[in-house]
């Protein structure tokens, strides 16, 4: 005991501060410890320290993630203050490649980045619009306008006919998409571009692989931070239509056109008094909000990071029927638990609230009842005559709170008043989802060895609810019956990974590489249920258990699906001095998707880079301080098909008689054929890359061309009709991809004032080179329930619009006469100021031999600009997107011979007189010349090109003293706005909008992109 005290007595108390060397900021959480002890404390969160140091000791040591380790000699001091260093190799930017983080300065893949800064820049509803307008080579379109809608992203262009969405991890945890998650919480997303960088997801990674890198907490005091928004959103533009002035007018002119007489007498036109603009009535302000709180710390040996989050929107067009709500929290962790073991885990939970209303329907749309529904009806009848006649029928026309609202006289048939479609829309959904990864890690004491195992799961539920209530909405449109549908869903998706990697450096000489396994195990199940007749009328009783007992009004269904995929990857890494590189990537996966001859695949790659710039006839030069080049070769796959469709199905069959009575009965038998050697699709992509510096990397610029062939499409083998059998999955068909992107990035610092600009482009040509069906070519659907008017074809885009070409307008007889054929009339129910149609095979008659490819809903071209500037405190950033090349097919712009609905503006530049136009053809009822009813190049099919000023952002920093004053690390505070400029000649509601699936490309009303106003606010303590 008493040497204990001696002992005690010759320590001595050193204290001292660590702060930054870069910025004077107090550094929390060091770590100080006596040389060559065990002896040692950290730094309080105001970077103060207190240790008792034995007597003999002769350094301190102090060390701290991101920072250089510095040692300190003690001599006779009792104060040290010590400054830190950044260490600049650990400042390094790096990006996430695939189970790795490799420097960026020595990546050989095609891999786009968007860091967090960038994704928190403009405001966004979803995490994938981040990647809008910032990644060349990745096309990013909204599948809708409407609150909670999806994205569709395409990977260096379309490559399927089927699923052509990508890959999405989010720390390690595989899924099919990322709506769910909060984007005040990711730190990174890197987008794997070309198929050798995807390769070390093989089966999965055909469509490109998006990684999603959430945040992690950090070494220091602890840090609170809020960032939030809320906004007003408006229509960006409404549609120009026909007034009811030009209405009538304008009905008078086609009957006049059809041989009748005007349908409003100058009386008639006189005496009204209703000129109802429908889209005023739907289109709305609405709110939209976002905010997030974080708490984020730790120390050396381990760190957390937790948040909460709400993002609401209430939709532009009927906020009570059209909203989202999102709620989200999150907690990420990870701790040190001895010298040789690490764990930690990254959890998320989410719930959205959603209620939708119909759109991109040609008849039952709001949207498009709102742009074809006559002017002449008022929103309600008020005229008590016609209300005592609603009341006599024997369903109740459309009403709110008894109410009645305007019917139609001018023979609409589908389209009805939006008013009441609105009032009578009833829909409901609601999804949880859980997504879970735990991890440890062991460095066994062998320098760069390193084994990591995860095990992650994806859990999720889902219900949703509608009702279509009794109601009369013309003479043609009624609802006789009320109805309920409910439906419900779960999933759980396990995922074990075992990762055993290696990396090891040998004088100039560096390897790194990696083996691991994956396991992951998918099951789901979904149950609807449908009544009609409910028994208790309205939306609080909308339950399927309100419906009759009447066997003939229910329906019911169910649906399992299972999906496994067990996989072997391996990667090795070689580099000399950081100037040469190599890297070799290889997959094998097995998934239960496929026959049992083609359950297993191989997916390799390669990777090369030589940076120019560390040779020695370029390291001095003055204007180039980097150059690399490289390239690559990778296969990867598409197991994205539904659960054994190599099977064959059996299932009810068309009805045949039985018995004496001959009653009908439905038959069961196969419905479908098996083919036990389907695959998956096969992705093969050669890519040529260069990134550059100059003038110390003020500007640099990326720069990749690419060939990428997919094989193996799927679709469905024709067989002949008397089997009564549909023909099996089979793999047909081949697409290619070829295109080029680059981007640059310019930055000026001077002073206080900081300046970037980034610009980039791609251009992609997509074709298709074989559909192996005895065909060349597969058709998909079409306008106004018609079929074949989208095409996969040997030779031409995927996919493409297949309709009539036209060569202007027929301006009197002799033209028409003049187009013969041996002196017969090509169009012989031709009238002057009908379309001239191109009789392309020559036989003089215009029929479906006539059909060509009139444009594509691909867009070959996508590009963005993004500028910021800062000046002491005060920011602005402008972020423009566009893109160009593709075809939309506006519906808005129909034409039923049988109703009297109205029209865009555009209609008036119609043909009305020899010379009046060459580019729109006559109004008429009778249209024996087919001018509206065929798909043609004329009246339905558009350029869809765009520019959009997405965002415009300024905002003003207090300073740093002020803030600390008030107990704040940073407060800032901003206005901005989402879609405030568009420029295109497209002239329905929204020419980013309608895209999803293989086949698209058609507007029958989609729901547009709101333009926002926001006042925003991000503060820390």
């Amino acid at each position: 005991m008493l040497s204990a005290y001696v002992s005690n007595a010759q320590d001595r108390m050193i204290t001292g501060k660590v702060t930054s060397a870069q910025d004077g900021s107090l550094l929390p959480g060091v770590n100080v410890k006596v040389k060559g002890t065990s002896t040692g404390t950290i730094s309080d969160f105001d970077g103060n320290y207190k240790l008792s140091v034995p007597e003999g000791s002769t350094e301190l040591v102090f060390s701290f993630i991101g920072y250089t380790q510095q040692s300190v000699v003690i001599g006779s001091q009792t104060t040290i203050n010590i400054s830190l260093e950044e260490d600049v190799e650990q400042l390094e930017e790096v990006i996430v490649v695939g189970y790795q983080v490799q420097k960026k300065s020595v990546v050989t893949g095609a891999i786009a980045s968007v860091k967090s800064e960038d994704i928190t820049q403009t405001p966004i509803q979803n995490a994938a619009q981040s990647l809008q307008g910032r990644t060349p080579g990745v096309l990013v379109t909204p599948v809708s306008g409407q609150p909670g809608a999806g994205i569709d992203i395409r990977v260096r262009g379309t490559g399927s006919n089927g699923d052509n969405t990508p890959l999405y991890v989010v720390d390690g945890v595989q899924m099919d998409n990322i709506n769910f998650l909060n984007p005040n919480d990711i730190e990174s997303i890197e987008v794997l571009k070309d198929a050798a960088s995807a390769a070390i997801y093989g089966s999965r990674g055909a469509n490109g692989v998006v990684l999603v890198s959430t945040k992690q907490g950090k070494s220091g005091r602890t840090i609170v931070s809020y960032d939030g928004y809320y906004g007003i959103q408006e229509a960006w533009r409404k549609t120009p239509l026909l007034d009811a002035n030009q209405y009538m007018m304008f009905h008078n002119e086609g009957s006049l056109n059809s041989g009748g007489a005007p349908r409003f007498t100058p009386e008639e036109m006189a005496a009204n008094t209703t000129n109802t603009n429908w889209q005023d009535e739907i289109f709305q302000t609405a709110p939209i909000q976002s905010h997030s709180v974080q708490m984020s710390g730790g120390t050396e040996t381990s760190s957390f990071m937790a948040s909460v989050g709400y993002f609401g929107q209430q939709g532009i067009v009927a906020p009570e029927k059209s909203n989202f709500d999102r709620y989200t929290v999150r907690l990420n962790s990870s701790n040190k638990i001895s010298e040789y073991f690490r764990a930690g885990s990254n959890i998320t939970f989410s719930r959205e609230e959603k209620k939708g209303i119909n759109e991109q329907n040609q008849f039952g749309g709001v949207l498009q009842n709102a742009l074809l529904h006559d002017p002449l009806t008022p929103v309600w009848q008020d005229d008590p005559d016609v209300i005592a006649e609603y009341d006599t029928y024997p369903v109740k026309p459309a009403n709110q709170n008894g109410r009645y609202y305007g019917i139609s006289d001018q023979g609409l048939r589908e389209i009805v008043n939006p008013m009441a479609r609105i009032n009578n829309t009833y829909s409901d959904d609601a999804s949880n989802k859980f997504l879970g990864n735990i991890f440890v890690e062991a460095t066994p004491g062998i320098k760069g060895l390193k084994f990591r195992t995860d095990f992650g799961v994806d859990i999720g539920n889902w219900e949703n609810r509608g009702y279509n209530p009794e109601a009369y909405y013309n003479n043609v449109n009624q609802v006789g019956a009320s109805s309920v549908y409910q439906n419900a869903g779960s999933y759980v998706v396990y995922q074990w990974e075992n990762v055993l990697s290696y990396n090891k450096k040998m004088g100039d000489h560096s390897i790194d590489a990696l083996i691991g396994t994956t396991l992951r195990n998918g099951s789901g199940i979904q149950v609807g249920a449908t009544r009609n007749n409910l028994q208790i009328p309205g939306w609080d009783y909308a339950w399927v258990n309100n419906g009759t007992d009447d066997e003939t009004q229910k329906g019911n269904g169910k649906l399992d699906w299972q999906n496994r995929l067990v996989s072997f990857f391996g990667k090795v890494g070689y580099n000399y001095k950081e100037k040469y590189m190599i890297t070799a990537i290889a997959r094998y996966d097995g998934s239960s998707n496929f026959g049992p001859n083609n359950k297993f695949g191989f997916f390799p790659s390669v990777q090369a880079g030589w940076i120019i710039s560390q040779e020695e006839f370029l390291k001095s030069s003055d204007v180039v301080n980097f150059l690399k080049l490289r390239g690559s070769w990778g296969r990867v796959g598409n197991e994205r098909i539904e659960a054994f469709g190599y099977l064959e199905l059996f299932g009810v069959t068309p009805s045949y008689p039985y018995g004496t009575a001959q009653t009908m009965v439905p038959g069961y038998g196969i419905t479908r054929m098996a083919n036990p050697d389907l695959k998956w699709e096969a992705a093969q992509e050669i890519d040529l890359g260069v990134d550059v510096g100059f003038l110390d990397d003020k500007i640099t610029a990326t720069f990749d061309v690419y060939s990428r062939e997919r094989q193996d499409l799927l679709g469905t083998l024709p067989v002949p009709g008397f089997t009564g059998v549909s023909g099996p999955n089979y793999n047909l068909g081949t697409v290619r991809n070829q295109g080029i992107e680059l981007a640059v990035t310019y930055s000026k610092r001077s002073g206080d004032f900081h300046f970037d600009i980034t610009a980039n482009g791609s251009y992609n040509d997509n074709k298709v080179m074989e559909v192996a069906n005895g065909d060349g070519r597969i058709p998909g659907p079409g306008l106004f329930n018609t079929q074949g008017q989208l095409m996969m074809e040997e030779g031409h885009t995927l996919p493409y619009f297949y309709g009539f070409k036209t060569d202007g307008i027929f301006q009197n007889q002799g033209e028409i006469d003049a187009h013969n054929k041996e002196g017969a009339l090509i169009q012989p129910d031709a009238q002057p100021g009908d379309i001239r149609y191109v009789d392309l095979n020559g036989d003089g008659v215009i029929d479906n031999e006539d059909r060509t490819n009139i444009g594509s809903p691909v867009h070959s071209w996508t590009y963005g600009l993004n500028i910021r500037m800062d000046y002491k405190g005060f920011d602005l950033s402008m972020f423009w997107q566009g893109q160009a090349g593709a075809k939309l097919v506006n519906g808005t712009l129909r034409h039923d011979l049988r109703q009297g609905q109205n029209y865009p503006t555009r209609w008036l530049n119609r043909w009305t007189g020899e010379g009046t136009t060459n580019s729109f053809p006559r109004f008429s009822y009778v249209d024996a010349n087919h001018n509206y009813d065929y798909l043609n190049d004329m009246v339905h099919v558009e350029d869809a090109s765009y520019l959009r000023l997405k965002n415009l952002q300024i905002g003003y920093t207090l300073p740093e003293h002020i803030s600390k004053k008030a107990g704040m690390s940073k407060l800032r505070v901003y206005v901005s706005g989402n879609n405030l400029l568009t420029f295109t000649e497209y002239t329905g509601m929204d020419p980013e909008v309608g895209h999803g699936g293989a086949w698209f490309g058609f507007d029958n009303g989609s729901y547009p992109q709101a333009r926002t106003y926001l006042l925003g606010l991000n503060v820390s303590f």
